[in-house]
Protein backbone atom coordinates (compact mmCIF):
# COMPACT_ATOMS: atom_id res chain seq x y z
CA UNK A 1 0.00 0.00 0.00
CA UNK A 2 1.17 3.11 -0.79
CA UNK A 3 1.75 6.37 1.96
CA UNK A 4 -0.83 8.17 -0.06
CA UNK A 5 -3.53 4.83 0.45
CA UNK A 6 -2.64 4.50 3.95
CA UNK A 7 -2.73 8.74 4.72
CA UNK A 8 -6.30 8.47 3.03
CA UNK A 9 -7.06 5.31 4.94
CA UNK A 10 -6.49 6.91 7.98
CA UNK A 11 -8.21 10.01 7.18
CA UNK A 12 -11.37 8.15 6.46
CA UNK A 13 -11.20 6.19 9.84
CA UNK A 14 -10.32 9.23 11.81
CA UNK A 15 -13.79 11.27 9.92
CA UNK A 16 -15.65 8.53 10.75
CA UNK A 17 -14.66 7.73 14.39
CA UNK A 18 -15.44 11.47 14.77
CA UNK A 19 -18.65 11.84 13.26
CA UNK A 20 -19.91 9.04 15.35
CA UNK A 21 -18.66 10.13 18.41
CA UNK A 22 -20.02 13.93 17.54
CA UNK A 23 -23.55 12.69 17.38
CA UNK A 24 -23.40 9.80 19.93
CA UNK A 25 -25.80 12.01 22.05
CA UNK A 26 -28.51 12.08 19.80
CA UNK A 27 -30.36 8.89 19.39
CA UNK A 28 -30.65 7.10 16.29
CA UNK A 29 -28.88 9.29 14.45
CA UNK A 30 -24.97 8.40 12.87
CA UNK A 31 -23.52 9.27 9.79
CA UNK A 32 -21.52 5.86 10.10
CA UNK A 33 -23.87 4.00 7.43
CA UNK A 34 -23.97 7.25 5.23
CA UNK A 35 -20.17 7.54 5.33
CA UNK A 36 -19.47 4.09 4.67
CA UNK A 37 -21.83 4.04 1.86
CA UNK A 38 -19.95 7.62 0.44
CA UNK A 39 -16.78 5.97 0.75
CA UNK A 40 -17.46 2.91 -0.85
CA UNK A 41 -18.80 4.11 -4.02
CA UNK A 42 -16.15 6.02 -4.43
CA UNK A 43 -12.77 4.51 -3.04
CA UNK A 44 -14.31 0.42 -3.30
CA UNK A 45 -12.66 -2.40 -1.07
CA UNK A 46 -10.42 -0.12 0.70
CA UNK A 47 -13.16 0.80 2.82
CA UNK A 48 -12.90 -2.46 4.38
CA UNK A 49 -10.27 -1.15 6.14
CA UNK A 50 -11.58 1.87 7.01
CA UNK A 51 -14.31 -0.36 8.57
CA UNK A 52 -12.06 -2.30 10.38
CA UNK A 53 -10.33 0.61 11.67
CA UNK A 54 -12.91 2.69 12.66
CA UNK A 55 -14.05 -0.71 14.57
CA UNK A 56 -10.74 -0.78 16.44
CA UNK A 57 -10.95 2.86 17.59
CA UNK A 58 -14.34 1.61 19.22
CA UNK A 59 -13.26 -1.17 21.18
CA UNK A 60 -10.45 0.99 22.41
CA UNK A 61 -12.60 4.00 24.22
CA UNK A 62 -15.62 1.44 24.77
CA UNK A 63 -14.19 -1.92 25.46
CA UNK A 64 -15.16 -5.25 24.55
CA UNK A 65 -19.20 -5.86 24.88
CA UNK A 66 -21.44 -7.81 22.53
CA UNK A 67 -21.51 -4.41 20.30
CA UNK A 68 -17.78 -5.15 19.00
CA UNK A 69 -18.81 -8.32 18.02
CA UNK A 70 -21.91 -6.77 15.78
CA UNK A 71 -20.38 -4.28 14.38
CA UNK A 72 -17.26 -6.80 13.71
CA UNK A 73 -19.85 -7.88 11.11
CA UNK A 74 -22.46 -5.07 10.12
CA UNK A 75 -20.07 -2.49 9.16
CA UNK A 76 -18.43 -4.62 6.35
CA UNK A 77 -21.60 -6.43 5.27
CA UNK A 78 -22.63 -3.32 4.68
CA UNK A 79 -19.38 -2.26 2.21
CA UNK A 80 -20.18 -5.33 0.81
CA UNK A 81 -23.51 -4.57 -0.10
CA UNK A 82 -22.45 -1.33 -1.68
CA UNK A 83 -19.70 -3.18 -3.77
CA UNK A 84 -22.28 -5.15 -5.21
CA UNK A 85 -24.61 -2.64 -5.45
CA UNK A 86 -22.44 0.28 -6.78
CA UNK A 87 -22.47 -1.18 -10.24
CA UNK A 88 -25.76 -1.41 -11.10
CA UNK A 89 -26.67 1.96 -8.94
CA UNK A 90 -24.48 3.96 -10.13
CA UNK A 91 -24.87 7.48 -9.06
CA UNK A 92 -28.89 7.02 -8.27
CA UNK A 93 -28.98 8.89 -4.46
CA UNK A 94 -32.10 8.20 -4.55
CA UNK A 95 -31.88 4.44 -4.62
CA UNK A 96 -28.92 4.63 -2.09
CA UNK A 97 -30.62 6.46 0.10
CA UNK A 98 -33.14 3.57 -0.01
CA UNK A 99 -29.89 1.50 1.19
CA UNK A 100 -29.06 3.60 3.79
CA UNK A 101 -32.69 3.46 5.28
CA UNK A 102 -32.82 -0.19 5.13
CA UNK A 103 -30.05 -0.57 6.55
CA UNK A 104 -30.97 1.72 9.69
CA UNK A 105 -34.16 -0.64 9.83
CA UNK A 106 -32.60 -3.91 9.62
CA UNK A 107 -29.82 -2.85 12.15
CA UNK A 108 -31.42 -4.66 15.46
CA UNK A 109 -32.32 -7.44 13.17
CA UNK A 110 -28.61 -7.58 11.93
CA UNK A 111 -27.79 -8.37 15.58
CA UNK A 112 -29.51 -11.27 16.66
CA UNK A 113 -26.59 -13.34 15.29
CA UNK A 114 -25.06 -12.10 18.78
CA UNK A 115 -28.31 -12.52 20.70
CA UNK A 116 -28.90 -16.17 19.38
CA UNK A 117 -25.74 -17.22 21.50
CA UNK A 118 -25.80 -14.83 24.20
CA UNK A 119 -29.15 -15.50 25.39
CA UNK A 120 -31.21 -18.33 23.01
CA UNK A 121 -33.76 -17.29 20.10
CA UNK A 122 -37.14 -16.01 22.25
CA UNK A 123 -34.74 -13.31 24.38
CA UNK A 124 -32.91 -12.46 20.38
CA UNK A 125 -36.45 -12.34 19.62
CA UNK A 126 -37.85 -10.14 21.81
CA UNK A 127 -34.90 -7.60 22.17
CA UNK A 128 -35.03 -7.35 18.32
CA UNK A 129 -39.00 -6.63 18.35
CA UNK A 130 -38.39 -4.20 21.03
CA UNK A 131 -35.70 -2.11 19.37
CA UNK A 132 -37.75 -1.40 16.38
CA UNK A 133 -38.34 1.60 18.41
CA UNK A 134 -34.92 2.96 17.85
CA UNK A 135 -34.92 0.79 13.91
CA UNK A 136 -37.41 2.70 12.40
CA UNK A 137 -35.98 6.41 13.21
CA UNK A 138 -32.94 5.03 12.35
CA UNK A 139 -33.72 4.26 9.35
CA UNK A 140 -35.44 6.88 8.49
CA UNK A 141 -32.61 9.20 9.37
CA UNK A 142 -30.40 7.37 7.06
CA UNK A 143 -32.27 7.90 4.41
CA UNK A 144 -32.69 11.53 5.11
CA UNK A 145 -28.77 11.83 5.38
CA UNK A 146 -28.28 9.91 2.14
CA UNK A 147 -30.90 11.79 0.12
CA UNK A 148 -29.70 15.46 1.18
CA UNK A 149 -25.65 15.08 1.70
CA UNK A 150 -25.33 11.62 -0.64
CA UNK A 151 -25.07 13.64 -4.35
CA UNK A 152 -22.65 16.61 -2.95
CA UNK A 153 -20.73 14.53 -0.74
CA UNK A 154 -19.98 12.10 -3.33
CA UNK A 155 -19.04 14.85 -6.32
CA UNK A 156 -16.54 16.28 -3.62
CA UNK A 157 -15.02 13.08 -2.68
CA UNK A 158 -14.79 12.28 -6.37
CA UNK A 159 -13.17 15.49 -6.95
CA UNK A 160 -10.32 15.18 -4.24
CA UNK A 161 -9.48 11.80 -5.22
CA UNK A 162 -8.21 12.64 -8.56
CA UNK A 163 -7.09 15.55 -7.32
CA UNK A 164 -5.36 13.02 -4.68
CA UNK A 165 -4.43 11.07 -7.40
CA UNK A 166 -2.33 13.14 -9.73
Amino acid sequence: MSVKTITRIALMSAILYVSKFALDAIPNVELVSFLLIIYTIVFGKETFIVATVFNLFQFIQWGAGDWLFMYLYIWPLLVLVTLLLKKVVKEEFLVWAIVSGMFGLAFGFLCTPVYLIEVGPATALAKWVSGLVFDIPHGIFNFLIMLVLGKPMYKLLKKLKIAYEK
